[in-house]
């Protein structure tokens, strides 16, 4: 039983690292198309908002930010 809750934890993990490298590659997409960091986090469905995803994605040459 320890087993299968140890490999459904590392799905479950794995499934999550997936998700925020999509997430990432969304955005940086999304700045590449000049949408703003509100219009990208209403895609997103509002979560996070726009300025945590400004201060998590954004490079030292964005010039928005």
């Amino acid at each position: 039983m320890a087993a299968m809750v140890e490999e459904l934890m590392q799905s479950a993990v794995q499934a999550r690292r997936v998700a925020q490298d999509a997430i990432a590659l969304a955005v940086r997409e999304a700045r590449a198309a000049d949408w703003s960091w509100d219009r990208i986090s209403a895609a997103l469905g509002g979560t996070p908002n726009g300025e945590t995803l400004r201060r998590n994605f954004a490079a030292e040459k964005d010039p928005a930010t």
